[in-house]
């Protein structure tokens, strides 16, 4: 989809601004020119800016600068890069001591992103790639996430999602009783839930708040993922989480 004229010319403004890189910002008549766009269209793409927190102006210069919400989504940014790296040695020693691939997922609104992901020996070919989404209530990375979520956004998510017919075989009822369970255990496990012939355990991290910050997990085939299995690999899941919790701050 081609991105629409006005988005284009809002994010030209921007980076005229940022550009600038001080904090004196840029004058109306000064974006006019660096951007070629008439005064009418920058000031009415500024207004909006300034409406949602994305630019400022100067009460004494009346110059433009970039604005708090920038540096709130940069900040956002900078944690997620944080966490990354500070995941990515525990992903690699839980794969190694399960044999299994393991994920780190993120929640982005109602939707889980798979941030990072370490192969195992045997690999397991999984629908999404890192960096797309899928709803939270769709496997057992992503329930982990959800079943940590406030009572209100869990009551508000199962509504919308029943709304829209998201739910293909259990509704929301048995959803919200898997996400007791969940609570209570301190794990999620899906079976065939997001992939037919696959099984994912996955595991709440913390952050120095308390909140689920993110989820740890594996995902591996039936086959090899079986019920004797299963108590290890939770136990395993379960450490690794709460080592990426430790280094996040979070002290239970």
């Amino acid at each position: 989809m081609p991105m629409s004229s006005t988005l284009r010319k809002g994010l030209e403004v921007l980076l005229a601004i940022c550009e600038e890189g001080t904090e004196d910002g840029l004058s109306l008549r000064q974006l006019a020119v660096r951007t070629g766009f008439p005064p009418s269209t920058v000031h009415r793409l500024l207004q909006t800016f300034k409406e949602f927190g994305v630019v400022e102006q100067s009460p004494e210069t009346k110059n433009y600068r970039l604005g708090p919400q920038l540096l709130k989504m940069g900040l956002q940014v900078r944690g997620m890069l944080d966490l990354r790296k500070a995941a990515l040695p525990v992903l690699k020693e839980l794969t190694a001591r399960t044999g299994e691939d393991s994920y780190l997922t993120v929640a982005q609104g109602k939707m889980g992103v798979f941030l990072e992901r370490v192969e195992g020996p045997h690999p397991v070919k999984v629908i999404e790639l890192v960096g797309k989404e899928m709803p939270l209530h769709s496997g057992a990375a992503r329930k982990a996430l959800l079943s940590f979520m406030d009572d209100h956004f869990i009551r508000t998510y199962l509504k919308e999602m029943a709304e829209k017919g998201e739910f293909k075989s259990a509704g929301p009822e048995a959803l919200a009783e898997e996400i007791k369970k969940i609570r209570e255990q301190g794990y999620a496990v899906s079976f065939g839930d997001y992939l037919n012939y696959g099984i994912g355990i996955a595991a709440p991290v913390r952050d120095f708040s308390g909140s689920a910050r993110a989820s740890l997990g594996i995902i591996g085939l039936k086959s090899r993922l079986n019920e004797e299995r299963l108590p290890v690999l939770i136990g395993e899941v379960k450490r690794a989480a709460d080592q990426l919790s430790q280094k996040m701050g979070y002290f239970s």
